[in-house]
């Protein structure tokens, strides 16, 4: 499922019974750290909880934080081959996120939907973020509880 099959998006969210909210989260190919923020209209910041390297590729594994509150979670595999110098550099350094590594060094860029999925307590999507000499896998994990807490995840209603 390609970031641009919008129709093919909205039909599978549509057929897996996705709440609006979910929707708007998944569906979301900008900066997960500002759309967070937005919804939680208090600043999110990236925790960077683990990164090793193993066999060619970083693995980083990262907390989104609102104050105390984790609000996602998320694990991306990065083959040190397919990323430049620069890119590795700052994701090495564990300040940024990775979609703010990309807007600053002005990266073009695709973003390839590969799967999602939501049960009663999360939900997630697994996507690629790929341009020149940039190759990102990423899941993301978003906990249900802090959405909820702020009435974020509600039934759609309709008429």
């Amino acid at each position: 499922m390609e970031e641009l099959d919008f129709q093919g998006l909205l039909d599978h969210f549509t057929e897996k019974g996705f709440l609006k909210g979910e929707q708007v989260i998944l569906g979301h190919f900008g900066t997960v750290q500002t759309l967070l923020s937005l919804i939680f209209e208090k600043p999110v910041n990236v925790r960077l909880t683990d990164q090793k390297e193993q066999e060619g590729a970083i693995i980083r594994s990262v907390n989104l934080m609102c104050e105390d509150t984790i609000v996602a979670y998320a694990t991306t595999y990065i083959p040190k081959e397919r990323n430049r110098p620069e890119v590795l550099f700052d994701i090495s350094a564990g300040k940024l996120g990775l979609g703010q590594i990309v807007v600053t060094h002005q990266i073009p860029n695709k973003r390839n939907l590969i799967n999602l999925g939501r049960n009663k307590v999360a939900f997630w999507r697994t996507y690629t973020i790929e341009g020149p000499q940039l190759f990102l896998d990423i899941n993301e994990y978003f906990p249900r509880e802090p959405f909820e807490a702020i009435g974020w995840l509600k039934e759609a209603k309709l008429g």
